[in-house]
């Protein structure tokens, strides 16, 4: 009898070893699913409390959460920590699955941001847990695109492309434009700003 009930006590352990083993999804998130991974990943409660704060529609099941392949079971994740009309703020983490077990398993990158002065074109760096913008990601090359808008009409900001690390994020490229009082001297398409030199 006490065989009986040893082996059902392993087999549930085993059973609930395996579902905690079991990867979280990572496509077609809703709010449940940001919950389970705020859990793993423990991005600052701050920062959470400020997204759902933030949010438009309270009844929407947006995640506002994204997970880019980075191979080899590393990911990029574009945790949004603040809704917004047309540029939201993100924090970004590199999450290694060989790592889920460990407190290493996500970590909170740094992105260096570029800003040009619009009186004497003069280029500012700051290096940026929380920043404001619209990330994508590029597959082939493995970069997080992110585009910073100066104002709403997009004829001023940056546009930087990051090569993702375990512990940090390294510029590839950054274009900047100032934001000039004459509308027209703005130009709304970034590819065509120009390129910061040193990043």
């Amino acid at each position: 009898m006490i065989r009986v009930f040893m082996s059902f006590g392993v087999l549930l352990l085993l059973v609930a070893t395996g579902q905690a083993q079991t990867p979280l999804k990572k496509n077609d998130l809703t709010i449940a699913d940001r919950e389970a991974w705020r859990k793993v990943l423990q991005w600052p409660v701050d920062l959470e409390q400020q997204w759902q704060r933030s949010r438009i529609d309270k009844n929407s099941e947006a995640s506002g959460l994204n997970f880019y392949k980075l191979g080899q079971g590393n990911y990029l994740v574009a945790i949004e920590v603040h809704e917004s009309a047309y540029q939201p703020r993100y924090v970004f983490m590199y999450y290694s699955e060989s790592e889920r077990r460990s407190l290493a398993s996500g970590r909170l990158l740094k992105l260096k941001t570029y800003e040009r002065d619009d009186d004497d074109g003069h280029v500012s760096m700051k290096l940026l847990t929380e920043v404001e913008g619209v990330a994508t990601f590029d597959n082939a090359k493995k970069q997080l695109v992110f585009y910073t808008k100066g104002r709403g009409i997009g004829d001023c900001g940056s546009l930087v492309r990051y090569n993702i690390f375990p512990n940090r994020t390294v510029p590839a490229e950054a274009r900047v434009h100032a934001c000039y009082d004459d509308y027209s001297l703005g130009v709304t398409d970034p590819l065509r700003w120009k390129r910061v030199k040193r990043l």
